[in-house]
């Protein structure tokens, strides 16, 4: 197929260039699709951002509907930490922790070779269970070059569960350990041999462990239980013992959820003297200043986000002819005039500017709290001076404005229902009417991709149709000039 540049030889005629300017006429074809699936995409994309921006107000406005007014500080304690979540009340307890839960450890006594095996002959395997309060077991097998103390921890280690094995090295030798990963007495251990006598006695375990003295050769302590015991107790198994007001506690953990609704006790140490210390939980009022702060910041972004995406630019006509149309201005937003985002924004402005809570209460509207609107862009201004009035004075009021109460919604449960309405909401599988949007436009780009498609296979068609027509042109206007040539030839020799 000859190419672009050659044509034109045979005639003489700038043909290349003419099939250039064609083939950019027909492309022209293309624009009003291309046209039409640029402005679709934008339209996508600027519902995307819209929906970004009711994502982060919807952060804002979940916080306002619970969190924001139960965050408690938590006073410091010395022999515990305490942490609350919004379940918790604005109180004071008294704590005193008088037992830290202790997890159970066992070990063997020492061995100068960690390699050597510790069990007899038998021709067959013997059986090692270790089993803890709380019904749990592990049990290992192993054969006769199996019973040394790296091969028992790593036997042990190798079934991942609540007993993890380890070999110290000390002053008196090797010696395996056994840690119980359950804290408190449900996890105490005891440890039985079955299959190998000589390994038995040195592991068999049913009281918790002999009690030796260190400074003794690790001499058992006879008068302390487990003193038939074959393994050494470290640690003894020990559950946590505290008082709150004055209400007795044991818990196997000391990280203790059920005592106090809401909070959970981290406890540290024993509490000095067998005092108490006092958990002090009380509002902290600057989280509802700082989530309110986020709830202007996030309003503004959306309606700066809307406005942008709406916003219309009459037509520039200067210069134009009677017969002219003018253009749509390139500065309109992808949105303008779209029934759903008019809606959106509606219903947006009327529920921030209506009135909630208890009636004739002095904190019912947003405006009481020091935030007034702009009422041509509808942004808000946040005078923080008596928003800190408003919340020293009644942050409970505020609360009820906000808040669904005496089965009246919130303004915080009516913005929620607004922005899943149009968002939806990933968690309670809802899909809003944003996503119903934007699939009805995802399928119109496909459409006119497809148009797009065919439309270019026929111009290529009709470019390939012009660059034979010129083809053929420049073999015929090359056979007429070598005719020529040859009867001017002929004529001169008459």
């Amino acid at each position: 197929m000859a190419t672009l540049s050659s044509l034109g030889i045979g005639s003489g005629l700038d043909t290349a260039s003419m099939l250039t300017q064609m083939k950019a006429a027909e492309q022209t074809r293309l624009t009003p699709y291309t046209n039409l699936k640029s402005g679709y995409e934008n339209k996508i994309s600027a519902w995307g951002k819209i929906s970004s921006a009711l994502a982060a107000l919807q952060g804002s406005v979940k916080k306002l509907n619970g969190e924001a007014f139960n965050t408690l500080l938590v006073s410091e304690n010395k022999a515990f930490q305490a942490t609350a979540t919004a379940d918790a009340s604005a109180d004071a307890h008294d704590v005193t922790v008088m037992k830290l839960a202790v997890s159970h450890k066992l070990r063997t006594s020492g061995y100068e070779d960690a390699n050597k095996s510790l069990g007899e002959t038998t021709g067959s395997t013997r059986t090692i269970t270790i089993t803890q309060k709380n019904g749990k077991e592990l049990t290992v097998e192993l054969k006769d070059d199996e019973t040394s103390l790296n091969q028992m921890a790593k036997a042990i280690n190798k079934q991942d569960g609540d007993v993890r094995a380890s070999v110290q090295r000390t002053d008196s030798g090797y010696q395996l350990v056994l840690s119980s990963r359950t804290s408190g007495t449900e996890g105490e251990m005891s440890v039985s041999v079955e299959g190998d006598d000589a390994l038995g006695a040195l592991l068999n375990t049913q009281e918790g462990g002999r009690h030796v003295d260190a400074d003794n050769n690790d001499a058992t302590i006879t008068t302390e239980p487990g003193a038939k015991d074959g393994m050494i107790s470290v640690t003894n198994a020990q559950d946590a013992e505290l008082k709150v007001d004055g209400i007795k506690y044991t818990r196997s953990s000391n990280n203790i959820t059920d005592i106090i609704e809401g909070v959970t006790l981290n406890l540290k140490s024993v509490s000095e003297n067998g005092a108490s210390e006092q958990l002090t939980l009380s509002v902290d009022n600057s989280a509802i200043k700082s989530t309110l702060q986020d709830f202007v910041k996030q309003y503004n972004a959306l309606l700066t986000q809307t406005t942008s995406s709406s916003k219309y630019v009459p037509n520039d006509t200067s210069g134009l002819t009677d017969d002219q149309v003018a253009k749509p201005n390139q500065e309109n937003g992808a949105l303008m005039g779209d029934g759903t985002l008019r809606s959106l924004v509606g219903e947006l402005r009327a529920a921030v500017n209506d009135v909630y809570g208890e009636r004739n209460a002095d904190y019912s509207a947003l405006t009481s709290l020091g935030i007034t609107f702009d009422a041509t862009t509808g942004q808000m201004t946040l005078d923080e001076k008596k928003l800190d009035e408003a919340i020293a004075d009644d942050p409970d009021q505020i609360g009820m404005m906000f808040k669904e109460h005496a089965g009246k919604q919130g303004l915080a449960s009516v913005l929620s229902d607004i922005i899943t309405k149009y968002a939806g909401d990933s968690d309670k599988k809802i899909d809003g009417v944003i996503k119903g949007t934007t699939d009805s436009l995802d399928d119109q780009v496909k459409l006119v991709k497809e148009q797009i498609d065919k439309t270019q296979k026929l111009i290529d068609a009709q470019v390939e149709r012009y660059r034979v027509q010129f083809q053929n042109l420049d073999a015929t206007m090359s056979k007429l000039n070598n005719l020529s040539n040859q009867l001017i030839s002929i004529l001169s020799t008459v």
